[in-house]
């Protein structure tokens, strides 16, 4: 599955949603001018104004007032929608009736959930999202939630966690990522804030219809007649809005129920196991609910939604449940799944690592055999699961507050003044935190380095946990800590990278994408220095060096480029590099990615160092390490 061919995709639906979402106004509008236009017409006295017609009421000075009038509506409408889109995903999942899964959970069922998100989040080489969990629904249903990688979150109802086994919730998680690589998350929050409009008209007129607002009467009228008129008029407007939702709930069916094949489709290819999702499925047509949901807020978002919230055929966003069945298990039988009331006795022997807190790691490899690029971020697990329980340092990475502690003490410096250095500064922002840090500085000194990048990964949920004020103190703390030594190298970049790129859109601080840079010559240089660090940084032969730096070259079609000096290749002009880039197009990104994958693969080994540089170099791009084959 080519995720940026996806992408591009849904790049290209955005724009027909754009001109559909135009024609639809432009409908509305003539209504809605018709509907005025009666109004005034059967409200003016017959006795002065005789001669009068419905067409004299339809000048073009009213029509463009009310076009204006409209159109001032539906973008404050829409507006409003966008604050609360904005915010991210977290805040989309908790107006839905969400709660957040603290990844230390003592519920068997959301710790198996916490655990098979983590899976598919370290396999596919992205930050591990947020968790939801909507317990008041019994509906078997999930949904991404997010304008990007950044700020993405996944939620599930109740009913999916206890109808559903490990398998078949791994294929649900598995559709819900696919969303977010390939850009429908995006575009589904789009399609939420620019229909959000015709249900504003629609309550408009429901406001107009009501009796306290049809007090108003004309004083050429009698009261009782006007408001009448105004009452035909607020039906005549909620007519015309829920016309217009309608109309846009089939805009909505007909850009996102391909969609939701190609997320059937990846989720089979993710976990090599198509009776995960086909399970998953049989088990929603079994359920007595099946995947409805109660929340009044869940029918405007149901594109979101892994299967149809309600009932309905003519502008379902889903496709029919036994055609996406057969599309992922050609040999059905026909016959739906009954739930599982709980986890058996087999799926807790299974889920005993969940003791442990720690992601099978069986199952991550199981995913890395089918995402191209996705073995650059291996899971370095412990052998067993009591060398996990052991390592209190995987468990202090999902807490909100010990997370700060995990981050920090990556950060402590071999030099022992500098070090001392770092703890003053730790003491001086919160001395309980100090403490607790050099309790377990024995363990982060006998830490293999394979391993940092898996603890910053666990820990970044936990951090989006925390208040915004907290969020931004820790933050402020941990640049101090970083720049104690006067200097900056690349592990601290990195690690500031992915936690800046992967929680500042979470509390508000979003970055605005210039995809400015369409042709790679434009760029040709910022890569050669990009490449030309991962190459010196992989291999120790100089010979071996220069074939992996024109691998990644000619990877991007830059057959005559040539490396930059090893003593050139500093941590800032690297930085500056990375950051120019990002702002190249979906498909240059892919490209140059792909290359710098080839050559960090070149001598048959991915070290540390450049697994924690793809991953920042990744985190900066907004973009997925898999679907690099194609």
């Amino acid at each position: 599955m080519n995720f940026y061919t996806a992408q591009d995709q849904a790049r290209q639906r955005s724009r027909l949603l754009l001109l559909l979402f135009v024609l639809l106004n432009i409908a509305l509008v003539c209504l809605i001018n018709l509907l005025f236009a009666w109004y005034l017409w059967v409200n003016d006295d017959p006795l002065l104004l005789a001669d009068r017609v419905f067409l004299d009421y339809l000048s073009w000075e009213r029509i463009l007032v009310v076009a204006m009038a409209i159109a001032l509506l539906l973008m404050f409408a829409a507006w409003l929608k966008w604050l609360d889109v904005k915010q991210g995903g977290g805040a989309v999942a908790e107006q839905l009736g969400g709660e957040q899964v603290l990844p230390l959970t003592t519920d068997i069922a959301e710790r198996r959930l916490i655990n098979v998100v983590e899976e598919m989040a370290i396999a596919a080489g992205v930050p591990v999202p947020p968790v939801y969990v909507m317990r008041r629904e019994a509906g078997i249903n999930a949904f991404a939630a997010g304008l990007g990688l950044t700020d993405a979150a996944i939620c599930v109802t109740r009913g999916t966690l206890d109808s559903l086994s490990r398998d078949q919730l791994q294929g649900v998680i598995a559709h819900e990522f696919s969303h977010i690589l390939n850009g429908d998350m995006r575009l589904n929050m789009r399609l939420l804030v620019m229909l959000h409009g015709m249900v504003f008209f629609a309550e408009l007129g429901r406001v107009f219809a009501s009796s306290r607002t049809s007090w108003w009467a004309d004083s050429t009228k009698s009261r009782s007649s006007s408001r009448g008129y105004l009452v035909l008029l607020g039906v005549g407007l909620m007519v015309v809005g829920w016309c217009g939702v309608m109309a846009g709930n089939m805009i909505k069916a007909a850009i996102s129920r391909q969609r939701e094949f190609l997320a059937d489709a990846s989720a089979v290819q993710f976990t090599r196991n198509p009776e995960g999702i086909a399970g998953a499925l049989k088990v929603i047509g079994g359920s007595r609910v099946q995947g409805h949901l109660e929340h009044p807020e869940c029918q405007e978002a149901g594109h979101l939604f892994f299967s149809a919230v309600m009932p309905s055929w003519l502008w379902s966003t889903h496709p029919p449940l036994d055609v996406r069945i057969r599309k992922v298990d050609p040999r059905w039988d026909g016959q739906y799944l009954q739930p599982q009331p709980s986890l058996t006795s087999t799926e807790q022997d299974v889920d005993k690592t969940i003791k442990a807190n720690r992601p099978q790691p069986q199952v991550i490899e199981g995913f890395l055999g089918a995402l191209v690029g996705a073995e650059l971020m291996d899971y370095a697990a412990p052998e067993t699961v009591a060398d996990a329980a052991e390592n209190n340092l995987y468990q202090l990475a999902r807490d909100p507050y010990d997370a700060r502690v995990v981050l920090l003490g990556l950060l402590m410096d071999g030099d022992s003044g500098v070090r001392q250095q770092q703890f003053s500064l730790i003491e001086i922002e919160d001395a309980a935190l100090s403490t607790r840090l050099s309790g377990y500085l024995d363990q982060f000194k006998a830490l293999s380095r394979s391993e940092y990048l898996s603890l910053i990964e666990l820990t970044l949920p936990a951090l989006k946990a925390q208040s915004a004020s907290q969020y931004k103190a820790f933050k402020r703390l941990l640049l101090q800590v970083v720049q104690a030594d006067q200097q900056i190298d690349l592990f601290e970049w990195v690690l500031y990278q992915l936690v800046s790129r992967y929680c500042d859109a979470h509390f508000g601080a979003h970055r605005q994408r210039d995809n400015r840079h369409k042709k790679i010559d434009t760029i040709a240089d910022e890569y050669a220095m990009v490449i030309s660090m991962l190459a010196y940084h992989g291999e120790t032969d100089d010979e071996v060096t220069l074939k992996a730096f024109h691998r990644g070259a000619g990877v991007a079609g830059l057959y005559t480029l040539q490396p930059v000096p090893q003593a050139d290749c500093t941590r800032e002009a690297f930085a500056s590099a990375v950051s120019v880039l990002a702002m190249a197009t979906p498909f240059l990104r892919q490209r140059m990615l792909k290359g710098m994958v080839q050559v960090v693969r070149h001598d048959g080994q991915v070290v540390p160092v450049e697994r924690e540089l793809m991953a920042a170099i990744a985190a900066v791009m907004e973009s997925p390490l898999i679907g690099l084959d194609d």
